[in-house]
């Protein structure tokens, strides 16, 4: 027997009597270092202490997802290696040794099995995916896709290795994490293969517990998100449609009654400050407090350093992104992944105040669209209570002097309706977004929590703001780098807002004013460019 070191993680969800056998097989070789991490099962599999007691549990107050509760068992790993497996699977200590064997043997970074089903499917390319989904797997053999993906039931990493790649991508949820990872595995030379090995596997066991239509909803949803990280604007036209065929909703379908929260970062320091000065507001240790799922989408931190981070914040998902395209993007790959009912965004330069959640989603209903709370500057002094838009094409935020001149609509004592609310700190319903979409990316930055209140209140959803909720905007620490940038994209995108939201009608009456507005704009751009000499 090699005397590799190993970590066997198991992701567990509503399936205590798969899991029981698999850890009778396992559990029993005290070699192995064992980590159960349960999503939230409806019963906690307690039972773990008494009859498997040298298994670490990791219990979740919420469903996080399978990429995430691997992430989170791979922070307490301590073996060479990490077996990723799902609790359907049965293997034995044995065949564990032949598989770590066969890997070392053939210098494999990554190994995983073909099961008795003969697990081995294309890894995903627009073509795979329109051949298994059209009518053409009629005429072509997906054999004929030669890369496959590993099985992630059953997948062998060296830990150095995934711990570099960041280990798997929190913005999978659900299926797909296992071709990602394979992916990535060879697109940075990385060694991987596949060893006969006649393990048992159910298959799906926790994915046969939803309703067939959300199946089909989690499934195209992560090959969206898949594509959207992989593939050309063709690939994603052609995936873009087959979800449409296959699929009723924009985002991830509501899978439980939680708040799904994305903090968007550009910067390491301002995320530590978040982090420090929220701490008393809300449990970042674990992420549970009123059921919020935090989701910090980062560019500041590198694939190799977020595991200090999730260490530091089990509670939090950590999606760290090559390239920052600008808030819109961003935050949409947060909106993408988040699980809840009601997701929103929440700047890395705010901060929270108590019950400020509790109390912007008091009295919530089927026809909010927005919800925004009172955002103060850190004087005291109103910076926004939602805002008002001119015909003219000017956004201007609603301050507590200003409330009866811009008549805003009182929709109970604790709720007041506005044109458009303020992306600094907002919540969303996914009913809504479902209908309308989330930010659309051409924005970049500035103006897309605009457009997108114009959007949801045009589809017939209300933009509200709740004066019993307040939070501090320090405001502005990513933006005062920017100089004439800034400049440039609110000039540009208020054109975008006014093309897209503004009807013929309205064009032509207002033109004159927009025109006047819009020379305004131009002339401070030029200022800011002049004063760079």
């Amino acid at each position: 027997m090699n005397n590799t070191k190993v970590t066997v993680i198991i992701v567990h969800w509503n399936t205590s009597e798969k899991l029981k056998k698999l850890l009778s097989l396992v559990a029993v070789n005290n070699s192995y270092q064992v980590i159960v991490v349960d999503n939230n099962s409806k019963k906690r599999p307690d039972w773990l202490k008494s009859n498997y007691s040298p298994v670490e549990l990791m219990q979740n107050g919420f469903n996080r997802g399978y990429a995430a509760a691997c992430n989170q068992g791979m922070t307490k790993a301590l073996g060479d290696c990490v077996l990723v497996l799902n609790p359907d699977v049965e293997i034995t200590p044995s065949q564990i040794d032949k598989l770590i064997i066969y890997a070392k043997t053939n210098d494999l970074d990554a190994c995983s099995v073909r099961t008795t089903e003969s697990y081995r499917k294309p890894l995903p390319s627009w073509g795979s995916l329109l051949v298994e989904f059209t009518p053409l797997a009629k005429i072509f053999p997906l054999d004929i896709f030669k890369t496959k993906t590993l099985f992630g039931g059953c997948l062998l990493l060296k830990k150095s290795v995934i711990k570099k790649l960041g280990g798997f991508d929190e913005r999978f949820f659900l299926w797909f994490e296992d071709s990602d990872i394979t992916k990535r595995l060879i697109d940075n030379d990385y060694k991987i293969g596949w060893f006969d090995l006649p393990i048992k596997h159910s298959g799906g066991e926790s994915f046969k517990l939803f309703a067939n239509q959300l199946k089909r909803d989690i499934f195209f949803s992560a090959m969206e998100i898949y594509a959207n990280k992989h593939f050309s604007a063709f690939g994603k036209l052609i995936i873009y449609l087959l979800k449409r065929k296959y699929s009723t909703g924009k985002l991830l379908p509501h899978l439980q009654n939680i708040t799904s929260i994305t903090v968007p970062n550009l910067k390491t320091r301002l995320l530590g400050d978040f982090f420090k000065k929220n701490q008393i507001y809300i449990d970042l240790k674990s992420g549970y407090t009123l059921q919020v799922e935090w989701i910090v989408v980062t560019s500041s931190i590198t694939n190799s350093h977020v595991w200090q981070w999730r260490r530091k914040y089990p509670g939090v998902r950590f999606i760290p992104i090559d390239n920052n395209k600008g808030f819109a993007s961003t935050a949409n790959i947060g909106f993408r992944a988040s699980s809840g009912n009601w997701l929103g965004t929440v700047n890395d330069d705010v901060l929270l105040t108590k019950d400020w959640l509790k109390n912007l989603l008091s009295s919530a209903d089927n026809l909010i669209g927005s919800l925004n709370p009172v955002i103060k500057k850190p004087g005291g002094e109103i910076e926004s209570m939602g805002v008002k838009i001119l015909p003219k094409g000017k956004a201007e935020s609603i301050t507590e002097n200003r409330i009866a001149s811009h008549r805003s609509t009182t929709v109970s004592k604790n709720k007041r309706e506005v044109d458009a609310t303020n992306a600094a700190c907002v919540i969303y319903s996914k009913s809504a977004l479902n209908k309308v979409g989330i930010f659309a990316e051409k924005f970049g930055s500035y103006l897309e929590d605009i457009d997108l209140s114009l959007r949801l209140k045009s589809a017939g959803f209300k933009n509200l703001v709740s004066p019993d909720s307040v939070v501090i905007h320090f405001g502005q620490s990513t933006s005062k780098d920017l100089r004439w940038k800034k400049q440039y994209l609110d000039c540009r995108n208020w054109f975008l807002v006014i093309l897209r939201n503004w009807s013929v009608k309205d064009l032509i009456i207002n033109f004159p004013a927009i025109l006047l507005e819009r020379l305004k704009n131009i002339s401070g751009l030029l200022k800011a460019v002049f004063n760079l000499f």
